[in-house]
């Protein structure tokens, strides 16, 4: 028994010998004093950043320098004086904040791109685009970096570069129209078609039914004067979108380039007959083709132009352009008296036009039948009050009515505003034969007689 408690009173001592080692005291001590440091440091930063973000920047500029002085590696701080810096725009100082930082913490990719942002406002390219390359490589699957990256190359006409970022963030994001369409730009401006069409030959193996993407393709083609390179793909756009209006418009260029007038005006129809093409479109196309047949007198092309007229007046049958245009064609055909109908079809929806009432009143001219005007007699004097040329067709009007002191009345306003002398003498004439009309003959004979002088 006496063996036993000695045994254990030995294992006793040998245990409180080894618990009391002094270098273990010692390091506790130092954990502490660490702790309690980190601690401050802790709660300086969290006031500091309560002063920035309640925009006292001078205090949070004096906290963050203090918390430095006392540990200059304090990345964070260094990150915080380079956002105050930024504010204040001392840009060149936050440049250097954020070096530190960087040099301090080589992981935090947050530091990284605050800096390359500050590179891309300094105008400092090269130094934010190799900034930008090693984020990008961190982070592989950020695509407002690769942006960025992009417009750092753009800045240095690096346009290859540009263009193999931007596929880049196609990797990441799929395709995209506003990339492609940035691509396009780019190769054009390299003066490189078939590599800016490529961009599209890229999206047509993706998308074969997208009529689009062989529109835009044949688009390019065919404005860098390379038609024959664009009709596959116009063709090719036609099999799944027929009626496709600005396919259409592309076609008939191109045909109208080959000399194909028949193709030509196929390709026009179908744009025509498309309601969601609008009048003024369709109206400027008919005034550009009824002028060239003005000029031609061209009997193919007046029909092909009645065609189209036919198709607005169908489509569109209160508008007057339809009207008007195959009122120009009959005119020009000298059938006046379907011209003086569809005239006066057109003045119905649109009467505003002198042009339009001059050639009304010619047709009215060449059928001896001017007192059709009088029934516009309210419409002309409010639109044309002083002019000689329209007061003086009513005059005749009423002639042609027998109505010789209305006529007397319209010629007298007529003769108030006219000064050429060839106008002159019309009226003077017609109020020669209203006064005959009204049997006054020697005002008549004084009314002839002034007319030959």
């Amino acid at each position: 028994m006496r063996r036993y408690c000695s045994f254990v009173i030995l294992i006793l001592i040998s245990a409180l010998a080894f618990g009391q080692a002094p270098k273990k005291t010692r390091n506790v001590a130092k954990t502490d004093a660490a702790s309690v440091n980190h601690r401050k440091i802790s709660v300086q930063y969290t006031e500091g950043l309560k002063a920035y973000y309640n925009g006292n920047t001078a205090e949070a500029l004096k906290v963050f320098n203090g918390i430095l002085l006392d540990n200059p590696k304090h990345d964070a701080s260094h990150f915080m004086l380079a956002r105050i810096h930024t504010d204040r725009q001392e840009l060149r100082d936050a440049v250097a904040s954020l070096q530190q930082a960087i040099k301090l913490d080589k992981n935090n990719i947050w530091y990284k791109v605050d800096l390359a942002d500050l590179y891309l406002q300094m105008e400092e390219y090269p130094a934010a685009a190799k900034l930008l390359e090693q984020i990008c490589k961190e982070k592989t699957n950020n695509e407002y970096y690769l942006y960025s990256l992009s417009e750092a190359y753009l800045q240095m006409k690096k346009l290859d570069k540009v263009i193999s970022t931007y596929d880049r963030m196609e990797d990441i994001i799929g395709h995209n129209d506003e990339i492609t369409r940035a691509k396009v730009s780019i190769w054009l401006y390299m003066n490189k078609v078939k590599e800016a069409v490529g961009e599209y030959d890229k999206l047509i193996k993706l998308y074969p039914h997208n009529a689009d993407y062989y529109v835009q393709a044949g688009k390019i083609y065919q404005s860098n004067g390379m038609s024959a390179q664009a009709m596959p793909y116009f063709q090719k756009a036609v099999e799944n979108h027929s009626n496709d209006p600005e396919l259409n418009f592309m076609m008939a260029r191109y045909w109208e380039q080959q000399g194909n007038d028949e193709q030509v005006q196929q390709c026009m129809l179908r744009v025509f007959a498309n309601p969601s093409v609008g009048v003024p479109e369709k109206s400027s196309y008919l005034r550009k083709m009824l002028a060239d047949v003005l000029k031609t007198k061209d009997a193919k092309k007046m029909k092909a132009v009645e065609q189209l007229a036919d198709t607005v007046v169908a489509l569109h049958p209160t508008e007057s352009i339809g009207y008007l245009t195959k009122a120009s064609i009959c005119s020009m055909r000298k059938e006046y008296a379907t011209a003086a109908s569809y005239f006066e079809k057109a003045l119905s929806y649109d009467n505003t036009s002198f042009a339009v009432w001059d050639d009304y009143c010619y047709v009215l001219n060449q059928l001896g039948a001017w007192e059709r005007l009088v029934k516009y007699e309210k419409d002309l004097n409010e639109l044309f009050p002083q002019n000689a040329r329209m007061l003086c067709n009513l005059g005749l009007g009423y002639l042609f009515k027998k109505n010789a002191d209305k006529a007397i009345e319209y010629l007298m306003q007529a003769k108030t505003f006219a000064y050429e002398k060839e106008q002159l003498n019309l009226i003077y004439e017609a109020l020669s034969e209203a006064y005959k009309l009204k049997g006054d003959a020697d005002a008549a004979r004084q009314w002839r007689e002034k007319a030959g002088k």
